[in-house]
């Protein structure tokens, strides 16, 4: 029944995305046929003054790390919309945000390709994509940058974010491993993720990555919650 109930939420969305197929990303009004604009002129000034990231992102373990949104009110339902209805302009959109993101940091990050975060079996088979993926793909493709499958996760883990930041970072330990034939060696990584918490996860994949060889590691997610740590005492 839940998969039934699911299936048809997701024809929901893909139904709403065919007869409204561009609305603001904020509000959801309707835009202007022929547009390619994803924000309307009221809530264009908000992404700025509201959502705009402009504090320091730490990851443990990481080279470098950056967030360009933050993860709050209509920003966070546009991510579940994306993740839960796969809306495929939304994927547009947030990975934009975070291609203009990297591209401020080519210079001193210098990436040889991008990695992502993956997601367990089960996941992946009830949400149908990655949405780290998809994301990577997308940045890939606006900076010219090669995407690696790099990464497995192990099964039966739990999700994340039932957890308190202390159980967080407990559970990731371990929780990627780096796949065979997927040569990271020598290379500056820039790893994909969504959204960046307590960075638990993400700083597991970076260990994994390391271990693999690769010489730098950095992370780029879309959005980081607001209320991130600046350290993270281990």
């Amino acid at each position: 029944m839940n998969r039934l109930l699911y299936a048809a939420k997701r024809a929901a969305g893909w139904l709403g995305q065919l007869l409204h197929p561009r609305a603001c990303v904020l509000c959801r009004k309707p835009l202007p046929a022929g547009t390619s604009a994803m924000l309307c002129g009221t809530c264009a000034p908000q992404l700025y003054h509201t959502y705009r990231n402009t504090a320091p992102v730490r990851v443990p373990g990481t080279d470098g790390a950056d967030a360009p949104l933050l993860y709050t009110g209509a920003l966070a339902t546009a991510m579940k919309r994306y993740k839960f209805y796969r809306s495929t302009a939304l994927c547009r959109w947030f990975s934009a945000q975070a291609a203009a993101c990297l591209a401020g940091h080519l210079d001193a990050w210098q990436p040889d390709c991008l990695a992502y975060v993956p997601l367990g079996a089960a996941r992946w088979w009830s949400r149908g994509f990655n949405q780290s993926e998809a994301f990577a793909r997308q940045i890939g493709k606006s900076l010219n940058l090669p995407v690696c499958h790099a990464l497995g996760k192990r099964p039966k883990l739990g999700k994340q974010s039932r957890r308190s930041e202390k159980e967080r970072w407990k559970a990731a330990q371990n929780m990627f491993f780096a796949l065979p034939g997927q040569a990271v060696q020598g290379k500056r990584v820039v790893l994909v993720d969504d959204i960046i918490t307590t960075g638990a996860s993400a700083s597991d994949a970076v260990r994994a990555l390391k271990e693999a060889g690769a010489s730098s590691v950095y992370v780029l997610a879309p959005l980081r919650t607001p209320y991130y740590p600046k350290e993270v005492a281990r």
